[in-house]
């Protein structure tokens, strides 16, 4: 290059190219050093996978990786019951699978019984839904299940559990 034969610039590219050849022993980095740097890797994998997983409920509500901020309720129940909504499972709509029966339906409208179908889809809760997502419906927003039950929901969580206690289905979940 063109800074070839300048003294200065020479010593640096020798000392530059010997540290190539010089072993580092790892056991002597302090922990706390490379922590952080493999923590982020690990998280960068983790998140790539979550990515490309298919067929996933969940990365519709929570596309990030991380704790659920919202998971502080100060009663278990209502814990329990954000988190099988979440994920789409729960004793109503998975409860066949244990029992070896078949698949439940909605009984208004015979479509596959989801908690998608329960909180957006079915039209025999349109009204019960208009009450309680009431923001959505004023702001012209359509109904998606982030909004919902992500960790930033446009319409709080009570709402949600109101909703489902005046259809009836919050204790059978």
């Amino acid at each position: 290059p063109s800074h070839v034969g300048i003294p200065g610039n020479d010593a640096a590219d020798c000392a530059a190219s010997s540290a190539n050849d010089r072993e580092i022993d790892t056991h002597q980095i302090p922990y706390k050093d490379y922590y952080n740097s493999l923590k982020r890797c690990i998280e960068a994998k983790w998140q790539l996978q979550w990515n490309n997983a298919t067929d996933n409920k969940l990365h519709a509500i929570k596309p990030f990786l991380g704790e659920w901020e919202s998971a502080r309720h100060r009663e278990r129940f209502y814990e329990v019951v954000l988190c099988r909504l979440r994920i789409g499972h729960t004793r109503l709509t998975h409860g066949h699978l244990l029992s070896g029966e078949d698949a439940p339906e909605c009984v208004h409208c015979n479509l596959p019984l989801s908690i998608m179908h329960i909180l957006i889809e079915c039209p025999m809760y349109d009204q019960c839904r208009y009450k309680h997502f009431s923001l959505l419906y004023k702001e012209h927003i359509p109904l998606h299940l982030a909004l919902l039950l992500g960790d930033e929901p446009l319409i709080p969580y009570s709402c949600v559990f109101n909703f489902l206690t005046d259809i009836g289905l919050l204790h059978r979940l």
